[in-house]
């Protein structure tokens, strides 16, 4: 996946994508190993992570240890030198010390990030999260999700989020083509609705914001809830024979998927 050209996108497990846009390399939320001592990861890294080089930009939807693991990102700042982080307000503060030299852009929601002309168009927009890493800091840092777009492709990476309304502001500043949707973590409902979507949830966030292929995530990795493993990929199968869900692109940890 490293070699290949052209515009690429895959999946390296969680809510970690490799993203190639226009000659640029982007990766989101990199956790390499486990998700805390307690949480490992149930399916193996499909790259070594010392190979993870030339990455560009660097997308950080939120603080949580699944989406924001120290380890992995002083690994990524020691091989990439030259990478910039963008990410949410406040979150600049925790992970600087990790990655020093690093330049890191914050943003808040419906901002746009300041890149070169040459770069995609990257903008941090809402979910419905929260943020906490210690039992003193409550939502004293932003969370988001992302647009990224070029001349010829819209991406749209969800972050962590339960169902609401801005999937479908999204498709109204956006036509997004291929959506990156978190459908794991869902179970059980009265603790994780607001905070994950189940398979259907996001298949309706994606109906509204009218994007045209749906890749999930979120899913398979860590056991961090009550629903089974297996169990998205088959609610999202039947959605997909019921007509509900068009454009369904599941791929495996280390497919590729050519854009």
């Amino acid at each position: 996946m490293l070699t290949e050209k052209g515009d690429l996108l895959a999946w390296l497990g969680h809510a970690t994508f490799l993203i190639r846009l226009n000659g640029k390399t982007l990766l989101t939320d990199p956790v390499f190993y486990g998700a805390s001592r307690l949480v490992k990861r149930q399916v193996a890294l499909p790259v070594p992570p010392a190979e993870l080089k030339g990455i560009d930009y660097l997308l950080l939807s939120h603080g949580h240890m699944d989406h924001c693991d120290e380890k992995s990102l002083r690994l990524l700042a020691r091989n990439n030198p030259r990478m910039e982080v963008l990410t949410t307000l406040r979150l600049g503060a925790l992970i600087g010390k990790w990655m020093p030299g690093l330049k890191i852009q914050e943003a808040g929601w419906y901002q746009q990030y300041a890149l070169p002309t040459d770069s995609p168009r990257v903008v941090l927009l809402p979910a419905m999260h929260w943020y906490k890493r210690t039992p003193f800091d409550d939502n004293q840092r932003l969370w988001g999700s992302f647009v990224v777009q070029t001349p010829r492709t819209t991406l749209y990476f969800s972050g962590d989020s339960g169902y609401d309304s801005h999937f479908r502001q999204v498709g109204e500043l956006f036509p997004v083509d291929i959506a990156l949707m978190g459908v794991g973590a869902y179970a059980p409902p009265f603790m994780m609705q607001d905070s994950h979507m189940n398979p259907e949830e996001a298949t309706r966030g994606f109906n509204e914001m009218g994007a045209k292929t749906f890749v999930p995530m979120h899913h398979g990795t860590f056991d961090l809830s009550d629903e089974p493993l297996g169990e998205p990929v088959r609610w999202l199968r039947r959605l997909e024979s019921e007509g509900t869900l068009k454009g369904l692109k599941v791929l495996d940890v280390g497919e590729v998927f050519n854009l």
